[in-house]
């Protein structure tokens, strides 16, 4: 049990000390990304296989970030220094990391609550989970700040679901910095065959 617990531990540190979004790009021109989670849900965020649709399944080389309680336990937290950081929302919601710019690129927030519970129903300890997933496409512009936001958002009908906007953040005539939405950004909710 020791040796699993050790190598759990290795493979999670080296997984963390390798995340090619904590540093500039080496192959052309970087920009920031703040990723933010309103809900005090877990969010990991990665790189999605196909941008036209999400998969439930996620790869092991593709992960930029992790939010909420588990960015705690995992050391999953980094700070670039981007202007206009919420200091309410906290440090284990927003995660601050290099993209690619002047191309297109895609990441996936893959959002995860409890909803309930049902002893002796599944294999979780009769927790159940509810999965919410966006993927954002765009095109970012060399040395901009990006902030992407999942917050749950309210349905004509009552209920709710998750949503994400994607906003530059830009120096102000007054010269101060604010978000403003991007409208060069594309959100995908359907789901892969």
């Amino acid at each position: 049990m020791k040796k699993v617990l050790v190598l759990a531990g290795a493979v999670i540190l080296s997984g963390c000390a390798s995340n090619k979004y904590s540093q500039p790009m080496v192959d052309g021109p970087s920009a920031k990304l703040r990723l933010a989670s309103v809900p005090s849900n877990n969010n990991f965020i990665n790189v999605p296989e196909k941008s036209e649709c999400i998969a439930k399944k996620v790869g092991s080389n593709n992960h930029i970030a992790t939010l909420g309680v588990k960015a705690n336990l995992v050391r999953s937290l980094s700070r670039l220094n981007m202007p206009a950081y919420d200091t309410e929302l906290g440090d284990s919601h927003q995660n601050e990391v290099y993209i690619p710019a002047e191309k297109q690129f895609s990441f996936q927030f893959n959002g995860v609550g409890i909803t309930g519970f049902s002893p002796g129903q599944n294999d979780s300890g009769g927790v159940l989970y509810s999965w919410c997933r966006k993927i954002i496409t765009f095109m970012p512009k060399e040395d901009a700040n990006y902030e992407a936001l999942y917050d749950y958002v309210e349905l004509p009908n009552g209920k709710e679901t998750c949503g994400v906007k994607l906003f530059e953040i830009v120096l102000s005539n007054e010269g101060t910095y604010e978000k403003v939405e991007s409208s060069n950004y594309k959100v995908v909710e359907n789901y892969c065959d």
